[in-house]
């Protein structure tokens, strides 16, 4: 449940981001983690681990860096199991890497497993025994810049090395020093807010068991016509049709971010938006994970007394784990702080 409750920190704060000045492109520093794992049984264990990361920015909405951290004890029995993780990391911002950013993260590395298991009869550890494999993690968060030289970001993830007994929620915390020559931004002022929606379900195995509850960012360019949207929002899910046992409802949180073709009339404006959906299934069932698809559609912007209110219609379509095909539209609603002139 770590990944809802850093989405519902997110919804929570409502703020105007300022210009984003010039930033300094290489980040370095420290990184904390904390690991929820279960058993065979399905009880969960929590695990804290270190490590470090240094990272290029290479344009207003992609980082790319490298990053070590060390996972001494994730044993959920008597036998030991320990981890040694080093990760090729991609963050992508929709909305600009300065002031309070989004992200979005995937990472994917060598994982050194130490591990150990019961022998037949459960009464003894094997011979411990170290094999190389490929690990990845996927995740959301939110990075916010203290001026020039330094930040902080805070991030919930999906983490798991195939072919073994990691299969987790992490949420891993960082803070970095800003290294190199300023580096200058096409992106202006923006805004964000509480933001919720409904799904209307059109096909596929999974339809909306609720509304949709998350934020919605906004960010201006130097360019008015071009505008950069984004919008989290925690999506509860259900199997479409009769469904009984386990697995009939997941939790996931769904990651749009999109271009929107604005035009500007003077009360406000009108737009046509497409883009990716990244949905990560944070909850136990046949789709945890992340699945992949898209979504474009068409939204107002209505400014009233120094308030911004925005409805959109938007068709979606992702591709759960368990296969298949999800089309739904989704019909939203946020208010937030008007962008300002």
């Amino acid at each position: 449940m770590t990944t809802k409750r850093l989405l519902l920190w997110l919804a929570g704060g409502v703020a105007v981001a300022a210009p984003l000045a010039a930033q300094r492109p290489v980040r370095l520093g420290p990184i904390y983690s904390s690991l929820s794992l279960d058993d065979a049984s399905g009880t969960g264990h929590h695990f804290s681990a270190f490590g470090g990361t240094i990272a290029l920015l290479t344009a207003d909405d992609d980082e790319t860096g490298l990053s070590v951290v060390r996972y001494a004890d994730l044993a959920t029995s008597s036998c030991p199991r320990s981890l040694t993780f080093f990760g090729l990391d991609d963050d992508y911002f929709p909305v600009g890497a300065s002031g309070i950013a989004p992200f979005a993260s995937t990472e994917l590395g060598l994982a050194r497993v130490l591990d150990t298991d019961k022998g037949l009869l459960g009464l003894s550890c094997s011979a411990p025994a170290t094999t190389t494999q490929i690990g990845f993690g996927f995740g959301f968060g939110l990075r916010v810049t203290a001026g020039k030289d330094a930040s902080a970001q805070v991030e919930g993830r999906f983490f798991q090395v195939p072919n073994s007994a990691i299969q987790a929620l992490e949420v891993r915390a960082n803070l970095s020093v800003l290294l190199g020559p300023l580096r200058a931004t096409q992106l202006t002022r923006g805004t964000l807010g509480p933001a919720v929606g409904f799904l209307i379900p059109i096909s596929g195995p999974l339809e909306g068991r609720g509304p949709l509850l998350g934020v919605r960012f906004r960010r201006d360019t130097k360019k008015p016509s071009n505008v950069l949207g984004l919008e989290v929002d925690w999506a509860p899910l259900k199997a479409a049709g009769a469904c009984s046992g386990t697995g009939c409802a997941e939790d996931a949180v769904l990651f749009q971010p999109g271009y929107e073709a604005s035009l500007r009339p003077s009360w406000g404006r009108i737009y046509g938006e497409l883009g990716p959906v990244l949905a990560g299934f944070f909850s136990q069932g046949p789709d945890r994970g992340v699945a992949q698809g898209a979504q474009g559609g068409f939204g107002v912007d209505l400014e009233r007394h120094g308030v911004l209110y925005n409805l959109n219609s938007r068709l979606v379509w992702f591709q759960p784990g368990s296969g298949g095909n999800v089309f739904a539209v989704a019909i939203g609603f946020s208010v937030e702080p008007a962008v300002a002139r």
